[in-house]
């Protein structure tokens, strides 16, 4: 992982924020990014807690009414049908459905977007699955293809981690509606990567994450011991789901994956109240938050993986200084870069150590709930420094084989990484493509 030297590509694709639209508001303009025109507080500005105004003349939306790209090959686009994993209602508050009662987080009360976890579901087609043989076979093959062929996610680490997903998840799913469709949801989008054009598999996997995140929701509510295994389970869950559709995402024009940084985000909050109540409790032997929080790498105390010696080749992304440039450089965000760059080092470090792959995913999968959220506020600018950090974490990813939910290449399909890097590429100024050769090349790209 060297600093890069220069490359030049033949064609320059579009920059981020031509497409604009004409009624944004006065923050957006000046900003030169996207509005969605939601009145009286835009999206971007309620995410970023700035100063909502607009321009002196009557509103006329002229917003996009053409359909997201479907989300699987081969399926029909279904438009205004299919739930966004994070998005605001039109106040600016987080729902999670019409038949919740007042607005709020996953965790009961007002938070930060970092905290958001799939805030916002549109309730038919999807929420409404009817009891039916059907149904029921289906459930059956689907808890049948996670326990027979998804012990992948223990990846063969110790005998405790293999045998919190092979044995403890599928049983305390029995007694957790939580956890339970969680399951089904993950196992659906696995099988959908075999029968792409599957409908009924489709629609049930939106069905059942909607599931999972309610029920999470309502547990939530009032936490226990008892419940705080089952809770810590399924917010793993749901950030491993999170990822694994990465692959399915529209590209262009390129935006951030933000609901999967918002997601991990909010796993890392989740997994932490679980283990302050069974810490509270006392009863911590055997519980799968102490194995999840015990296993290796450690990610409580020991904080090498922000050691400056992680980012050593990686300090010219630091250094790199525009003309013109009008990139704020406080004391905030600059930590915020050296730490995510220092733990991209270290996820890079643990692969040319051929550390186990059950390791190597933790470190993955960490990646969003330990970085600072500054970073991701910055990436959600489309910083193109952040972007470039975030291709070198994609190119750390694309190394990593075997592994179903990280999307690594496959007949017909880009891998997930591979798609992020190039898409990446694609948005980013010219002048700062010196620092993608290396995404490139570990992506096969160049």
């Amino acid at each position: 992982m060297q600093d890069s030297a220069a490359w030049r590509r033949p064609e320059r694709g579009p920059k981020v924020g031509h497409k604009k639209s004409r009624n944004g508001c006065r923050k957006c303009k000046g900003r030169r990014v996207k509005c969605d025109e939601r009145r009286p507080v835009c999206g971007n500005c309620n995410r970023l807690n700035l100063d909502c105004s607009w321009p002196d003349r009557s509103f006329v939306s002229t917003r996009s009414q053409s359909p997201a790209a479907p989300p699987i090959t081969g399926i029909p686009r279904q438009p205004q049908s299919q739930p966004s994993l994070i998005s605001d209602d039109s106040s600016g508050s987080p729902s999670l459905g019409h038949s919740l009662p007042t607005p709020t987080s996953l965790f009961g009360r007002p938070s930060p977007p970092s905290l958001q976890f799939f805030s916002s579901f549109d309730n038919p087609p999807y929420a409404e699955l009817p009891e039916s043989r059907e149904r029921r076979l289906l459930e059956h093959r689907l808890m049948h293809h996670y326990t027979t062929n998804m012990s992948h996610l223990a990846a063969q680490a110790n005998k405790e981690w293999g045998e919190l997903f092979k044995q403890t998840v599928p049983m305390l799913a029995l007694k957790n509606d939580n956890l339970l469709n969680a399951v089904l949801a993950l196992s659906a989008s696995s099988l959908l990567r075999i029968e792409p054009g599957n409908m009924e598999l489709f629609n049930a996997r939106q069905s059942y994450l909607i599931w999972s995140v309610r029920h999470q929701r309502a547990t939530l509510d009032s936490l226990t011991a008892e419940t705080a295994d089952p809770v810590c389970l399924t917010s793993i869950l749901l950030l491993i789901f999170s990822f694994a559709v990465l692959r399915e995402r529209p590209l262009e024009p390129y935006t951030a994956p933000l609901e999967w940084l918002h997601m991990g985000r909010g796993a890392g909050a989740v997994i932490g109240m679980s283990a302050n109540t069974i810490l509270t409790s006392g009863d911590v032997k055997g519980s799968a938050v102490r194995i999840v929080i015990d296993s290796y790498p450690d990610f409580s105390e020991d904080e090498a993986y922000f050691d400056p010696s992680m980012r050593q080749g990686l300090n010219g992304i630091l250094a790199q200084e525009l003309p013109g440039s009008r990139e704020v450089r406080d004391d905030e965000t600059r930590e915020a870069y050296e730490k995510t760059l220092s733990y991209v080092g270290s996820i890079q470090k643990a692969i040319d150590n051929r550390e186990a792959v059950y390791a190597l995913c933790r470190r993955i999968q960490a990646f969003p709930i330990m970085i600072p959220s500054r970073f991701i506020a910055l990436v959600e600018e489309q910083r193109p420094r952040a972007l470039v950090v975030l291709a070198h974490y994609f190119a750390a990813v694309a190394q990593v084989r075997g592994v179903w939910w990280l999307g690594a290449a496959e007949v017909g399909w880009e891998g997930t990484a591979e798609r992020e890097i190039r898409a990446i590429g694609k948005a980013l100024p010219l002048e700062w493509m010196v620092h993608m050769v290396w995404p490139l090349e570990m992506a096969d790209l160049r």
